[in-house]
């Protein structure tokens, strides 16, 4: 189809088409030059604004992190999308002013450890060696620009930076020992008394009215779900069979080009002496090498030398010992000594921008290179993987251009390529097995363009080398459960709300009356089968009633002989009513004792780490009350 525009757009057909893309532009195209679309932000930090492109995509991430951890569990995960989205509106707030901050100071990223960053990244490697074909290909498919990406690894270094600083120069006193003892092993002398949602059960009426009232107000809880099927067209770099044959001439060819991937460098295993100085030092630190060279060759052994005069702190007390290094690892009038060394010889003093090197070589490995009938099978499958890259990426153009140039059919896709039409059974937004478990699919499968315009969607990726294009071929739209169906759950539900709500009542109104008059048992005895229970002392890692338990700790100190008390709301509707009698704080243990501890070390690093998150939270709360702040978000 475009072949036959490009060949007849030489005559009035040009003119045609000129005019038909025209008359368009005039009237739609040039109006945005004068009423732009407004730009989308979500927020405002200090005046940087925060699109809302950037926030609906980190919003995304997180939904599609979270189905993926959860997909095997079969979860509708909807009812956290409020959370997630002011999750992230908050990462992204403090990110900026964390970013904002370290600029002011001074910080910045240089080049050398943002391409470090990058070049160790997996993702961009291939055999574990930088490629900037991968690199450029796998910001492709997440549809980002090198740009953009190495803007956002910028700012994630920045803040990387300042979190390890604050960490690392935490400080976790004795004092600060003490405290988090006296509080982490602290006890509680507490009572409680439930009072169970059961108890009203028989004193609840629920009438017709009652019932359809709740039907009409909780609409979205008891309707079917959406739902589609789909017919689907896939192709995978595994199906191709791969007929090109490779003559012996190409592979010996082929092993030339690639001789430096089938070859070990060479390595050497070598000590050192330093003796450092600078302009103003240097007659004193070569007069320093001299006498240290004579000691050598006096026969003085090397390892005690360097221990006693080398100033590489990093070797010093390995005696000198750098290890096996290979080419380009150390600076170039090293390694040229080194290389003109035999094993156990000694160089003379060796000038570098560090100082002066006393060289011992103690061992050495010689480059080796694979002879190609070694490496000849590895070539064949390494060509053959090629040929078959190439072949499917080729295809991939065409599987693209196919899907979108007949946009209403799977049809001519199907058989241009030879490869089946396949469907599935109907499916929810949760997804199901096999294919359906991508989130990539579903989302492309409940998208506009596929559900509502009734188009093919874009190829999609989902594994390496297999790529997807799916069309709607059902869809059931959510609608209402009948009434009738759903009444017994209804029924269900308004009891359970309602004998909550009268616990709950109960419970608060106990615990005025308690404070009124401040005997705990006077107010119950008018209500049967209430009892406190028998008051023990519990720990805060207490495992039996663990929200009774934690309640009772975020209730203050009593003062002597009055308790205090607290009601609490419980997960299975009952009410419960808390009192605490008394505090025993923690003790910390003795030095002497936890100094046969195996586990001190990481313990100790375990409290630094705790004190600095705690540190680097109230760093990220105080720029956040300083910083001028707006959201745009209406959450």
């Amino acid at each position: 189809m475009l072949q036959n525009i490009r060949d007849g757009a030489r005559g009035w057909l040009a003119w045609v088409i000129v005019t038909i893309i025209c008359v368009p532009f005039a009237f739609w195209g040039i109006n945005e030059y004068f009423n732009p679309s407004p730009k989308r932000v979500i927020a405002e930090v200090n005046g940087v604004e925060l699109s809302e492109y950037d926030f609906q995509q980190q919003v995304n991430q997180q939904k599609r992190r979270l189905y993926d951890m959860f997909k095997d569990q079969n979860i509708d995960l909807s009812f956290m999308d409020k959370q997630i989205r002011e999750s992230t509106l908050t990462q992204m707030i403090e990110e900026e002013v964390l970013v904002q901050s370290v600029s002011e100071a001074g910080m910045q990223i240089g080049n050398d450890l943002l391409a470090s960053r990058i070049h160790t990244e997996p993702a961009f490697q291939e055999d574990d060696v930088f490629s900037q074909k991968q690199y450029e290909e796998v910001l492709g498919y997440q549809g980002m620009s090198p740009t953009r990406f190495e803007w956002l690894i910028r700012r994630e270094l920045l803040t990387s930076q300042i979190r390890q600083g604050v960490l690392r120069s935490a400080l976790f006193t004795d004092y600060d020992e003490q405290q988090q003892a006296r509080l982490e092993k602290q006890q509680r002398f507490i009572s409680h008394l439930i009072v169970p949602a059961s108890r009203f059960k028989d004193s609840i009426t629920i009438t017709d009215a009652d019932i359809e009232a709740y039907y009409k107000d909780h609409a979205k809880q008891y309707r079917t779900p959406e739902k589609v099927s789909i017919e689907y067209v896939e192709m995978s770099g595994e199906d191709l069979v791969i007929t090109q044959s490779i003559d012996e001439e190409t592979l010996k060819q082929q092993y030339q080009q690639r001789k430096a991937s089938f070859t070990t460098q060479a390595q050497w295993k070598a000590r050192h002496i330093l003796i450092e100085g600078d302009a103003d030092e240097l007659e004193a630190a070569e007069k320093k090498v001299q006498e240290v060279l004579a000691k050598i060759k006096a026969g003085e052994a090397f390892e005690d030398l360097a221990k006693a005069y080398s100033d590489d702190i990093g070797s010093q007390k390995q005696g000198g010992d750098l290890g096996w290094f290979g080419p380009g690892r150390m600076v170039k009038p090293f390694e040229d000594a080194v290389k003109a060394l035999k094993v156990g010889e000694v160089s003379e003093p060796v000038k570098s921008q560090f100082g002066f090197h006393i060289i011992k070589l103690d061992d050495s490995k010689p480059e080796m290179v694979r002879p190609f009938a070694e490496v000849r099978t590895e070539l064949v499958q390494e060509i053959q993987k090629e040929y078959a890259d190439s072949e499917f990426y080729g295809q991939v153009d065409e599987f693209a251009n196919l899907a979108y140039e007949h946009p209403n059919s799977l049809e001519v896709l199907a058989d241009t390529l030879n490869l089946e039409s396949k469907t599935t059974e109907l499916f929810e937004r949760r997804g199901g097995e096999g294919i359906l478990s991508n989130r990539k699919l579903i989302e492309a499968a409940f998208s506009e363009t596929v559900l509502k315009e009734g188009y093919n969607s874009d190829p999609i990726e989902i594994g390496e080398q297999h790529v997807v294009v799916l069309r709607l071929k059902e869809h059931v739209s959510a609608k209402a459960k009948p009434l009738a169906e759903v009444k017994e759950a209804i029924v269900s539900a308004i009891t359970q709300e309602r004998t909550q709500e009268k616990a709950k009542k109960l419970g608060k109104s106990l615990i005025v009356q308690i404070k009124e008059n401040g005997d705990p048992n006077a107010p119950i005895k008018e209500h049967d089968g209430l009892n406190w229970s028998a008051a023990k002392w519990v720990e805060r890692k207490d495992s039996t009633q663990p929200a009774i338990v934690s309640e009772a700790f975020k209730i203050g100190r009593p003062a002597e002989d009055k308790a205090l008390y607290q009601g609490i709301e419980l997960g299975n509707g009952d009410y419960a009513l808390v009192a605490v009698l008394d505090v025993k704080d923690g003790e910390a243990t003795p030095p002497d004792e936890e100094s046969e501890s195996a586990d001190e070390p990481e313990q100790d690093d375990a409290k630094q780490q705790a004190v600095g998150e705690s540190e680097f939270s109230q760093l990220v709360s105080g720029l956040k009350a300083a910083a001028e702040i707006k959201d745009y978000s209406g959450s």
